[in-house]
């Protein structure tokens, strides 16, 4: 893929102009290829969102359900593909208006869902001193949006939800 190969390139070069630099050829690549996701992510977001006239709604959208999916982990895709369904998705769940009972029916799943797998690592790969509070700080933003009663965090929240199910295969994304 595109941002596979791009990072990997990054990666050599970099490792090449200093061998003794740290980190490996592996370490590099994947911490560029993370980046490049959220960038590309973030870029093709801002252009869809001029498309589909879902500036801010896009934008909420996809900082929420990168804060939630920080916390709670979740099923893995390959960096160039997540780019574009991650851009694809913000831009357009602006458009989907819930009704107040849709909301609270969405939101009472993911909350189901984080109360049960958050968090769920398919690929772990820093443990920290935060391990612990995952999952609350997961089941604390699930039910911030209780309050908020937004449309767009309401479904971020929700396919973030779905997509830390232990249903996913590593063929599918998984780690």
């Amino acid at each position: 893929m595109i941002l596979e190969r791009l990072s990997r390139r990054i990666a050599v070069s970099i490792k090449t102009a200093d061998p003794e630099g740290p980190g490996t050829v592996e370490i590099l690549e994947y911490e560029l290829g993370l980046r490049l996701n959220w960038y590309t992510g973030l870029m093709l977001t801002i252009i869809l969102r001029t498309t589909f006239g879902t500036t801010l709604g896009a934008l909420i959208t996809l900082f929420s359900f990168a804060t939630l999916r920080k916390f709670s982990g979740g099923v893995h895709l390959p960096i160039t593909i997540c780019s574009i369904v991650t851009g694809f998705v913000a831009s357009l769940i602006p458009l989907i208006n819930l009704n107040y009972e849709s909301i609270i029916i969405l939101n009472i799943a993911s909350l189901f869902i984080v109360l049960t797998y958050a968090p769920n690592e398919f690929e772990y790969v820093n443990p920290t001193q935060w391990d612990k509070w995952l999952k609350w700080i997961s089941v604390v933003l699930v039910i911030g949006s209780f309050i908020i009663k937004s449309s767009e965090i309401t479904l971020a929240f929700f396919i973030q939800a779905i997509l830390i199910l232990p249903v996913w295969t590593k063929h599918e994304g998984g780690g």
